[in-house]
């Protein structure tokens, strides 16, 4: 299938493999998905064969498109901290968290600090999420010294800038296994990344929902999608609410509480020509307890600049064109913003006509109203998709 120069593959664009808007959005405890789950200790191995099990381990659960870590090199302390101090954080009274709340200063690549649940991304903003959050770039560290920092809770910020320093590290680690378990470079992905790699750690609360605006189900929580960074790294609370859409349905994700998971992007999905799979994926907040979770990014620090595209040594292996052309990042992380939540600005900016903008790789489109994935209808514009 081509889309606008961009061929996916078969197995990526079945109708039959796609969400439909119309599901159940309750997270019920049921169903669960069995997520991989890698043991990286090995890699540390000195022992090649064990090392060389761990790394098709590794490969095997890329090709599902999601996969949790233990013996992953954080210590359970710092996740337990990270989580207590969040929690007493999010607790504060909201006059004391709107002092916290985001700016973007010197060095930084997005804006950091803290942002109340309810709150629209842009003013047209399609989407709004019942989470509150609080986000610092992990690297570069120059974008440090601009976060507003709670100064009643000292603890928060040295539990959240302990985590982002180990959970960098990790994530950085993994990006170069996952390279050689294909047998390439450890920096075989990593070096389509123009400026080095850009690490934003968000930390989310996601509160027992009290009065509220009125919104649909498929609003609350965070919507389908897939990633657009290379990966996300989520460690969250023993509540759950990850679904994974697996097998034409929903499926539940029951978290390990001392597992670090990776949730592939559409990048390395492309990288690897098609080998790794990005998972589509929503979070859904239960109705019925607080959730916390922290989302780390794994992306470009020049997103404008950065071209992604099957790593050549993969096409020549499999004797046939390439599964993807090249594209830009910045430009399709942008459309996708705007589809999300502004098809008339998105539609003017790329010049078409009847809202029929489509995403390359994805084959997401918004037209008449609605959004949809090929033909598929995901949700109305009020609705998110």
């Amino acid at each position: 299938m081509t889309v606008e120069g961009i061929r996916c593959p078969e197995q990526r664009s079945s109708e039959s493999r796609r969400p439909d808007s119309k599901c159940n959005y309750v997270y019920e405890g049921r169903d669960c998905y069995p997520m991989p789950v890698v043991d990286l200790h090995g890699l540390e191995d000195e022992d090649p064969q064990i090392r060389a099990s761990v790394l098709r381990e590794l490969k095997e659960a890329a090709k599902v498109g999601c996969f949790t870590t233990v013996n992953h090199g954080i210590d359970p302390k710092v996740l337990l901290q990270l989580r207590e101090n969040a929690n007493a954080f999010f607790s504060l009274p909201s006059e004391d968290k709107a002092k916290c709340a985001k700016v973007r200063g010197p060095g930084a690549l997005r804006a950091v600090g803290y942002q109340g649940q309810f709150q629209d991304l842009t003013e047209k903003a399609f989407i709004v999420q019942r989470r509150e959050v609080f986000e610092i770039q992990g690297c570069p560290l120059e974008g440090r010294d601009s976060v507003p920092w709670p100064q009643s809770s000292p603890s928060f910020r040295e539990s959240l800038e302990t985590f982002a320093e180990e959970i960098c590290k990790l994530s950085t680690w993994v990006c170069e296994s996952l390279a050689e378990a294909l047998g390439l470079s450890r920096d075989a992905f990593i070096k389509q990344l123009v400026g080095g790699v850009h690490q934003q750690v968000v930390a989310c609360s996601y509160p027992v929902p009290e009065k509220q605006p009125q919104v649909t189900p498929s609003s609350i929580g965070f919507g389908a999608h897939s990633d657009l960074p290379v990966f996300n790294v989520v460690v969250e609370d023993e509540s759950g609410g990850a679904q994974v859409w697996h097998d034409d349905q929903w499926m539940n994700n029951r978290p390990i509480s001392v597992g670090v998971s990776f949730f592939l992007g559409d990048p390395i999905e492309c990288m690897s020509n098609g080998i790794y799979h990005s998972m589509i994926h929503r979070i859904i907040a239960p109705s019925n307890n607080s959730r916390f979770s922290c989302v780390t990014t794994f992306e470009p620090v020049d997103k404008d600049a950065t071209v992604i595209q099957p790593v050549p040594e993969l096409v020549a292996r499999s004797g046939q064109p390439a599964k993807y052309v090249a594209y830009n990042f910045g430009g399709r992380a942008k459309s996708i913003m705007f589809q999300r939540f502004d098809p008339e600005i998105m539609t003017k900016r790329f010049m078409v006509t009847d809202f029929s903008v489509i995403d390359p790789l994805r084959n997401f489109s918004y037209r008449d109203g609605v959004f949809h994935i090929g033909s598929r209808p995901l949700g109305s514009a009020t609705e998110g998709y």
